[in-house]
């Protein structure tokens, strides 16, 4: 810590509030580092307060970069006082290189503009902070942010993320901690202060950082304790170089085993000796370890032991042993045709175990899982015991918690848990979504053989067929067919694949369960708290799009896909902000599904919006940086003067509740079309070719749709 004081005043810290009082002198400094405790110190990290207030703060790092042991120094700033943060930096890497020690610096920045200006306490800091990072990086110096998350930008974290991304610049996310250094102790507003709501919030975006941003395996390995912390309630599954490899040097001189909750070990400058200070207290360390370890969440990072490499090999060996496709079809391939059930009403299975797509779930999986409760639960016998398997327990949690669905039981996915529940369940239920190619139908033909093993029931309840392009696959889905007793899809060209390609004449077609959610929704009162927040007294046009996914690109070429992708996008602007134009109306941009697999509604809605405003810069465009859930889906379209939907279960929502509505059909006339045409509204279709060459405007603009 170079010093004890701030220009900042940053809602996680108070170190703002200090007085300077006694700061180690350069020369004081030098006699610590040459004490022999530090005889082999390779990293040191310049921190503060802010360290960029110090005068000398060049010759605190001609020091460091002089002792023969380091081979790399780093300095994190709030750049806030702009020529003077580069004044530093640009001298502590010249040092370093004349020295040939590494050097990098760490900006810190929480949000776009007056987020991270609120969070930091400073007006006008996000310009410095972004201008001092094009700096460092246009000079090739080693440059990342540091994003600290509070209350106040929880749900604005995904925001600085698309930033990074577009803008090619590393970012490192942790939460904020009570750090005794930092004196926080009285910000229990801000630090670790999150509802059920946002540290699910949390979950999904840490769950972006681990899928789509985050390559260095040790960072990756802090984010994976964070969001277990967060979202499961974990003690911190990873190590900490304060264990056994770090240490703290105060501003004074003084000696702390770790930042957030050490003891002050004492002055190594009035001890006389660092070794005596650091190792006539490590009883301390050791209480240290066993009272406050388990709960920080501060992002320290170590490398990946051997045992972890082992723990994921095995893990990972395990799944493919138990789990494979090609060695459950062999077992499939023995087990004779399931014997048809004529109806389910008097099913009086006990322990019910329904597999699928949860763990990833859309608003309109959601709505099916709440109805295909309901139906268990209106049986003349309902079963003591629902249990799920989700792949992200976490989001299944959140969906039974919004949905209001009780005793509910979730277990992990590809686990022994989950074994345990395929053996114990005398009904295993496919519950809706597609059956199309992925490997995820691996566990749930683990759980139809585990079934018909046991007698008990199989059955696939509402869910539709492909897309489908290997053979390999569709003998999967066929497996799963013929193995399931009673076999509900969602569509008539769903119940003829499986009559034509499967050979299984019992399969029925059936409403997709997520109407019963509608109809329920849509009753008088039910929605009386779920609106969204209106941003004008103007109707809106309600928007439920989503990214194009490739594996829906048709006979195009890869490509072609992505010549047609950007078509599409730039035509989707278009769309929109003609229509919006047309009917005065603002845009609300709005999240079918916010899981980052799959895509995340709110990352494309913010693109979009972009695009949008390119357009007419004048047009209101709302996206909630937030998750929306099924109620507030339903709500917001009642209070549309149009829809505009693309994601499938939106299409289903507007149709059902009778809203003016377009629907744009992704899936090269699949299960968009089919539905439309069932319900005799072929004529609310727009194709990804109308919107990539505009031929939509001709029919759409000529009316409202009604």
């Amino acid at each position: 810590m170079a010093n004890d004081i701030c220009n900042s005043k940053c809602q996680m810290c108070l170190i703002w509030e200090q007085k300077k009082d006694s700061e180690v002198s350069v020369e004081e400094f030098e006699q610590i580092l040459n004490e022999p405790l530090f005889s082999q110190v390779s990293n040191i990290g310049v921190t503060g307060g802010e360290p960029t207030l110090r005068k000398d703060l060049s010759e605190i790092f001609e020091v460091i970069a002089k002792k023969s042991s380091v081979n790399s120094a780093s300095m994190i700033t709030n750049a806030i006082i702009e020529k003077q943060v580069k004044q530093n930096v640009h001298a502590a890497a010249e040092i370093c290189a004349r020295h040939e020690v590494g050097f990098s610096v760490m900006v810190s920045l929480d949000g776009i503009g007056p987020i991270h200006d609120t969070v930091r306490g400073r007006q006008g800091n996000f310009e410095t902070a972004i201008a001092c990072i094009e700096d460092f990086r246009r000079s090739g110096i080693p440059t990342t942010f540091g994003c600290t998350i509070t209350k106040s930008n929880v749900y604005h974290v995904d925001e600085l993320l698309d930033y990074a991304i577009e803008s090619g610049i590393t970012g490192r996310f942790r939460i904020a901690e009570f750090i005794q250094r930092l004196y926080n102790d009285p910000q229990s507003e801000h630090i670790r202060n999150f509802n059920d709501n946002e540290r699910y919030h949390l979950g999904l975006f840490y769950t972006r950082l681990l899928m789509g941003y985050e390559k260095n395996p040790k960072i990756r390995k802090t984010y994976e304790s964070v969001r277990g912390m967060l979202v499961d309630g974990k003690p911190r599954q990873t190590g900490c170089p304060y264990h056994a490899e770090a240490v703290i040097l105060t501003s004074r001189g003084e000696l702390l085993y770790c930042s957030p909750k050490s003891p002050n070990l004492g002055s190594i400058l009035e001890k006389g000796s660092a070794a005596r200070t650091f190792f006539s207290n490590l009883g301390k360390r050791k209480e240290l370890r066993k009272s406050s370890c388990d709960d920080c969440i501060h992002d320290y990072h170590v490398d990946l032991t051997f045992r972890d490499q082992v723990k994921f090999f095995l893990k990972n060996k395990r799944i493919d042993r138990v789990y494979g496709l090609k060695g459950l079809l062999r077992q499939s391939r023995k087990i004779v045709n399931a014997v048809p059930l004529t109806s389910t009403e008097e099913l009086t299975s006990s322990n019910v175990l329904i597999v699928g797509w949860y763990g990833t779930e859309t608003v309109g999986d959601k709505a099916i899982l709440w109805t295909l409760i309901q139906r268990l639960r209106k049986r003349t016998i309902p079963p003591d015991r629902i249990v799920i398997s989700s792949f992200f327990p976490f989001i299944t949690r959140q969906t039974i918690r919004e949905m209001n669905l009780g005793n509910v039981e979730i277990v992990e996915t590809w686990t022994k848990e989950f074994e345990a529940a395929c053996d114990q369940a005398d009904e295993v239920t496919v519950g809706g979504g597609p059956l199309m190619e992925l490997r995820s139908l691996d566990h749930m033909l683990f759980a139809f053989l585990a079934a018909r093993r046991q007698n008990a029931v199989t059955r696939i309840d509402s869910c539709g067929v492909g897309p489908l392009e290997t053979d390999f696959y569709e003998e999967v889905v066929a497996e799963l067919l013929r193995l399931s007793n009673h076999v509900q899809l969602r569509d008539k060209e769903s119940v003829e694949w499986a009559h034509d390609r499967a050979n299984v004449e019992h399969a029925k077609p059936d409403n997709d369960p997520a109407v019963e959610f509608v109809c329920h929704a849509k009753q008088p009162g039910t929605l009386s708290t779920t609106t969204l927040p209106q941003q004008t007294d103007t109707p809106p046009i309600a928007c439920f799009l989503r990214d194009w996914p490739i594996n829906y690109r048709g006979d195009r070429t890869p490509e072609e896909f992505a010549e047609a992708h950007i078509s599409f996008d730039k035509g989707l602007a278009k769309f929109v902000s003609s229509i919006s134009q047309k009917l005065d109306a603002p845009v609300q941009l709005l999240p079918m599904h916010t899981f980052f697999e799959g895509g995340d509604d709110r990352i494309f809605g913010r693109k979009l919006r972009a695009s949008i405003k390119e357009v007419d810069s004048s047009l209101p465009v709302f996206v909630p940086n937030e998750h929306v859930d099924p109620w507030q889906i339903v709500a917001s379209m009642q209070t549309a003067q149009l829809c505009v939907c693309m994601r499938f279960h939106s299409v289903v929502f507007a149709s059902m509740l009778e809203r003016p509505f377009w629907a744009i059909d992704y899936t090269n006339n699949g299960k968009i079309t089919a539905f439309l045409r069932g319900r005799g509204q072929s004529d609310r279709l727009i194709s990804i070719d109308e919107i990539c060459d505009g031929s939509w405007k001709a029919r759409i603009l000529a009316r409202k749709a009604a």
